[in-house]
């Protein structure tokens, strides 16, 4: 059913949530099928552990101590610090939250997800062809490889960076840091991965509709008839999982602004000389900024692609231009299928609030350069009541 590259970064990807504890309950990987098993104790257990041992970390990352290190001098650094750890407290507290109230929703919503994937799988492999298939499913392993390697190479140089930063008597902190890092690391990789299997069944759903504008007398109003409501049931699906994950999302969004705000910042204060390093130094944080800003773009752009594979399907339909050779039952299905696609349109919303899409993603980019700017206005100012003073 799936491209084997594709097949096993995905199971890579449901270890990584089985391992933090990420996943409502386990599943049974077999060589040919894939089923949802009952919630175990002993994964149970394990859940509550490290939710636990999460939630009391957290207090234990802001000592007093820190302050007395690079930043002691500098309150904005302090304050990014505050700032950082509550965002991330709020990610971990909203993921495990929707894993604990919501774990019978995500379990329906895996086992719906299943059924709707075995019973399109041979009419959209029939319709598109396997070619077609395996093609689109090697592209959408590439992204998922990609997205993988970014974020770890991402992680890399965060930890890099603050055990250069950190002093020895500090290094401590580093190992507090790290897992609960690591923990909204994996929250990220899973939020791609669901937008990648949405994304996977709308492209199937458009090399559909792309064989069927090929087919001229081989066409069949059934097939029309399938297609429509196979998209149909994705859209619905689709919103589903938005609404389920939409303040565990949010929160990713929320920790992944601050710290591209707080990384961007730093350099700032590297690149004055505010923060002593060297050449090494230079190099981790600037591979920090490229890898911080590529995973985030990943994200936007996974968003924006799943969202548009799934609307501009009514894009296709324009390509049925000989409608005079179709029998008037498929021409009225071909209707009702335009109208279905203009009237429910994908839109994913932040909390019903804010409308994820291309233009979003570029605002969010200048937003996190503006907030670093602002913040450069109160290093001047520090430094212009520093020289009066002296």
């Amino acid at each position: 059913m799936l491209n084997r590259k594709l097949r096993v970064l995905l199971i890579v990807s449901y270890y990584h949530m089985l391992v933090f504890g990420l996943m409502p309950t386990t599943l049974k990987i077999g060589n040919c099928d894939l089923t949802i098993a009952k919630v175990s104790a002993g994964y149970m257990i394990y859940s509550v552990f490290l939710t636990v041992v999460l939630l009391l970390e957290i207090p234990c990352m802001m000592p007093g101590g820190i302050f007395s290190g690079y930043m002691r001098n500098n309150i904005v650094l302090q304050w990014a610090l505050i700032v950082g750890l509550t965002v991330r407290f709020i990610a971990i507290l909203s993921c495990y939250g929707l894993v604990w109230l919501q774990r019978q929703r995500l379990i329906q919503l895996y086992r719906d997800f299943l059924v709707h994937w075995r019973a399109h799988w041979q009419i959209l492999c029939r319709v598109a062809g396997e070619e077609s298939m395996e093609q689109m499913q090697l592209i959408l392993a590439g992204q998922l490889r990609r997205k993988l390697c970014i974020n770890y190479a991402m992680l890399c140089c965060l930890i890099l960076m603050q055990y250069r930063l950190f002093r020895s008597e500090n290094r401590l902190q580093l190992l507090l840091h790290a897992p609960a890092m690591l923990m909204v690391s994996v929250g990220r990789v899973g939020f791609f991965t669901l937008l990648l299997l949405l994304n996977h069944q709308f492209r199937a759903v458009q090399l559909s509709l792309q064989a069927l504008c090929r087919r001229v007398r081989s066409r069949t109003q059934e097939d029309l008839r399938r297609i429509a409501g196979i998209h149909a049931e994705w859209v619905i699906l689709a919103r589903r999982a938005f609404s389920i994950y939409d303040v565990a999302n949010a929160s990713i969004f929320l920790n992944m602004f601050s710290a591209n705000v707080n990384v961007l910042y730093h350099a700032v204060q590297f690149s004055n000389q505010t923060i002593e390093s060297d050449n090494l130094g230079f190099l981790i944080g600037d591979g920090l900024i490229v890898f911080s800003f590529w995973n985030s773009i990943l994200i936007m752009n996974m968003v924006d692609s799943a969202i548009n594979s799934c609307n501009d399907s009514g894009q296709l339909i324009k390509q049925f231009n000989d409608l005079h050779t179709l029998s008037p039952e498929s021409e009225k299905e071909l209707e009702l299928f335009v109208i279905r696609l203009r009237n429910n349109r994908l839109v994913y919303r932040i909390c019903g609030c804010v409308v994820l899409d291309k233009p979003a993603c570029l605002g969010y980019l200048a937003t996190v350069l503006c907030q670093v700017i602002f913040l450069m206005q109160f290093d001047l100012k520090r430094k212009y009541e520093k020289s009066l003073t002296n």
